[in-house]
């Protein structure tokens, strides 16, 4: 269920393009996404279903009955998000502004009368040659800085914490995110590692770009701010993932555990996603005995024909 709550955050931020899908042109018709968690039983602890209307993203409806809207800037871009819950009582009102190339520079986020939490956060981005500063305010307490570092391909290649106590590096080669690792100011690796493999099958079909138009890259990972998704990461690269590793080892007891996950795919005969399955699992990286049950998240596409 952790995943599925992580993926609806992350979906919490989305911007559309009707004129541009993989620089085509080419509209995909899709109608509905249907998002579900199953246990290693294959029980189901959740799902979500988000559902389209000419190539836009209008409506989230998730399985404990919570509902979000969204509404669309003349950018084609999303410019309000309202989260409601069960009782159809806002929760969350999320707004966003953009360069007018379409790169998100401000992303706010209010609390409604429902919700429990205060929510007076602003995320500003500032978008620089070969970088990115970000500066996130809550309320009236003093703003935090981050700064993302480009290479010459306009890829990640490094940003530093908040806090300022260590950074997080990322490594691709042939235009594939193959490593990010995090490390201390000093150079010492912390302990936390990402590792990607590829299929050979070229990343046009992510429904993403419907979402965050143009610069929908940049814009999930900008997103990953205040969503805390480190799965945007898969979204990066020219290539569809077909394997991905989290681990976290410790020096000085000489332990390893890995968070693995394998992503597997199908098309129909339009050549369009019409499925794709993660299956996750927790091993040990030193004895490869899995410590916890595995977790299987099923994507379902349709469209309108």
């Amino acid at each position: 269920m952790k995943k599925l709550i992580v993926l609806f955050t992350a979906l919490a931020i989305v911007s559309c393009s009707n004129e541009e899908i993989g620089g085509l042109g080419t509209k995909t018709n899709l109608n509905s996404i249907k998002i579900t968690d199953y246990s290693k039983n294959n029980e189901i602890l959740g799902s979500q279903e988000m559902f389209f209307e000419n190539e836009k993203l209008k409506t989230i409806k998730s399985s404990d009955n919570r509902v979000s809207d969204y509404t669309y800037n003349n950018q084609n871009l999303v410019s309000k998000i309202i989260d409601y819950n069960p009782d159809g009582e806002i929760l969350i009102t999320t707004t966003f502004l953009y360069t007018n190339t379409g790169k998100i520079t401000e992303i706010t986020r209010i609390s409604g009368p429902a919700n429990e939490e205060i929510l007076n956060n602003k995320f500003v981005f500032t978008h620089l040659a070969g970088k990115i500063l970000l500066a996130k305010s809550s309320g009236n307490n003093t703003a935090e800085h981050s700064e993302i570092s480009l290479n010459s391909n306009n890829q990640f290649e490094k940003q530093t914490s908040f806090s300022g106590a260590f950074y997080y590096k990322y490594d691709f080669v042939n235009g594939n995110l193959e490593k990010c690792a995090q490390f201390e100011n000093n150079g010492n690796l912390t302990g936390n590692v990402r590792t990607y493999k590829y299929t050979n099958l070229p990343n046009i079909y992510n429904y993403k770009k419907l979402l965050f138009g143009n610069e929908w890259k940049l814009n999930n990972f900008l997103c990953s701010f205040y969503a805390s998704n480190s799965t945007v990461f898969l979204d990066l690269s020219e290539n569809l993932v077909s394997e991905d590793v989290v681990t976290f080892f410790d020096a000085s007891s000489n332990y390893t555990v890995n968070f693995r996950t394998k992503t597997d795919y199908i098309f129909d005969s339009s050549n369009r996603m019409s499925k794709m399955t993660e299956n996750s699992s927790i091993e040990s990286g030193t004895t490869s005995i899995t410590i916890r049950p595995s977790i299987k998240t099923e994507f379902v596409f349709t469209y309108k024909d």
